[in-house]
């Protein structure tokens, strides 16, 4: 199966190529053409932190205490933006996702999760879905396909009338890495919940990968509110975690890199003792929403580069997505004018960790 059979042992590449120490941060010129303003995209709520989160605040930076390790043959990473493009086109709209893609290739990004509209089911439009997919397949860009609303969950029990026909469509593109089923389940679904919408889903798209975003499973495990949400193999093939450390506590700006490592290690413990074969990824801050108890700030382009550093060297992350590029519920994100030198940075990490890569022409 595609998700399942993508090989664990790249990990062993992945810490063989620690060649150098350099102190600090590589800058250096990027001449990066800033990205048009993005249009208002009708996204899913947004993104919560989770909910077993109570951390102790660590203001302290990967390079502040170690030095800065450049790593090499780190192929087998994914790296990608979320909502890179708003959720509606036409064949009209092609030049436009296509600009949009080919400078998302330029910035590094090799995979984008993407939502799409579920307003073509029945509509005989079915096959406007495929003018993203061909754009992306045009640039080598894989999408995790996300579609919105999926209309997959009557109150009782999951319908998946939307979810089928989209599949039907997109399974065996060229371009579609996996689908974007749930978002955020713990909070709502136990675990034998969860391995039956997998099921259900395999039995009409049995070789598309499924994506969901998990959260902090760990955490979810731990709380004596959930003692239902057990993990286990058939949930997901690219599990998808995070935790947003870039915050404002008690009118301070605090990175708690320190507690993503901790998160990052308890779940990588768990998934890979329950189902060794499920991809873990991670969603990393790129926005500011001060209306989330604890306010959440935009980081700057150094701790971007910060946060990567501690994910990019750790051999069990197998895909990293800024979260998001777009979204019309927060302060600041990643595809913003305003966000010029945080875009820079994505392109920096790339270059620094993953490979070279064109620059986007001026």
């Amino acid at each position: 199966m595609q998700g399942k059979t993508l090989s664990r042992c790249c990990a062993l590449i992945r810490v063989a190529g620690l060649l150098s120490i350099c102190a600090g941060i590589v800058s250096g010129c990027l001449c990066i053409k800033p990205a048009p303003s993005p249009p208002t995209i009708d996204t899913p709520s947004p993104t919560r932190v989770p909910v077993s989160s109570s951390p102790k605040v660590s203001t302290s930076s990967p390079a502040a205490t170690q030095a800065f390790l450049p790593i090499v043959a780190r192929q087998s990473v994914r790296y990608g933006v979320v909502y890179p493009y708003p959720n509606t086109w036409t064949e009209e709209d092609r030049p436009a996702i296509r600009e949009r893609l080919t400078y998302l290739k330029g910035l590094g990004v090799n995979v984008v999760v993407q939502v799409f509209s579920s307003a073509p089911v029945d509509t005989g439009q079915e096959q406007d879905w495929l003018i993203f997919l061909d754009e992306a397949q045009a640039e080598d860009i894989q999408v995790i396909a996300r579609l919105w609303p999926p209309h997959d969950w009557d109150g009782s029990q999951f319908d998946f009338t939307y979810v089928e026909p989209f599949l039907a469509v997109v399974q065996g593109h060229p371009a579609l890495l996996a689908y974007f089923g749930l978002h955020e389940p713990l909070e709502t679904f136990n675990g034998d919940q969860l391995r039956a919408y997998y099921q259900a889903v395999k039995r009409f798209a049995p070789d598309v990968p499924i994506f969901h975003a998990m959260s902090d499973i760990a955490g979810f495990e731990a709380d004596p509110r959930f003692g239902d949400r057990r993990f286990t193999d058939g949930i997901c093939d690219l599990c998808a975690i995070w935790y947003y450390p870039f915050r404002i506590q008690g009118g301070e700006s605090v990175a708690e890199y320190q507690r993503v490592s901790e998160v990052i290690a308890a779940n990588d413990a768990l998934v890979r003792e329950r189902d060794p074969d499920a991809q873990i990824w991670f969603l990393g801050q790129a926005y500011a929403m001060a209306g989330h108890p604890p306010p959440l700030r935009m980081p700057s382009a150094e701790e971007m580069r910060n946060l990567a550093q501690l994910l990019l060297e750790d051999p069990h992350i197998d895909g990293l997505l800024w979260y998001p590029w777009n979204h019309s519920s927060y302060d600041q994100v990643l595809g913003d004018p305003a966000s010029s030198l945080q875009r820079e940075a994505v392109q920096a990490i790339y270059e620094q960790y993953l490979g070279e890569t064109d620059l986007p022409s001026d």
